[in-house]
């Protein structure tokens, strides 16, 4: 018998599943210790593949709304430049850092008009790699698993590697 790949879930259908899977997700996590990291970042990386192109995110745009994405100094100028303002005031006015990166640090993103990025073939570098799935050691990025709480795609992505390892938990 063939299987079906089951239906992509988008945002609104997500959410309110999103409690029981933080419970579910603590024992996934365990469950991946048993697979090489190899092995995982392979299947996330052929998942990612598979679901991105499937999933709209000019009809989300979550990660622009929750998301305080890191720049690099070199970007800061032509940000300031698009935002039609000094760099000077719009590092005061809407750059962020933590002691170690700046970050864009207005949410929603200052550059979010509806569900679209108004710079988007300008946007900051963390934000053209956005879910970032496609890195090395997927199963212990900490980004990894709060993007699965906000990006439709990276949901999708870990909801899928479950199936594909035959993880199951019993709540």
């Amino acid at each position: 018998m063939l299987m079906m790949d089951p239906p992509l879930l988008l945002l609104n259908e997500m959410r309110p599943l999103l409690a029981k899977k933080a419970v579910e997700n603590i024992f996934f996590k365990k469950h991946l210790r048993q697979h090489s990291s190899i092995v995982i970042d392979e299947f996330i990386h052929e998942l990612n593949a598979k679901i991105a192109p499937k999933i709209n995110c000019l009809a989300c745009a979550n990660c622009c709304k929750n998301l305080e994405p890191g720049i690099e100094d070199n970007e800061l100028e032509k940000l300031a430049e698009l935002a039609g303002t000094t760099t000077e005031l719009f590092k005061s006015s809407f750059v962020g850092f933590d002691g170690e990166t700046l970050f864009l640090k207005t949410k929603p993103c200052t550059f979010l008009k509806e569900f679209a990025c108004e710079i988007y073939t300008n946007r900051p570098g963390a934000c053209k790699g956005f879910p970032h799935l496609d890195g090395k050691d997927m199963k212990y990025k900490r980004s990894l698993w709060t993007n699965y709480t906000i990006c439709p795609i990276v949901f999708n992505v870990v909801e899928h590697l479950k199936m594909k390892l035959k993880f199951s938990h019993a709540a």
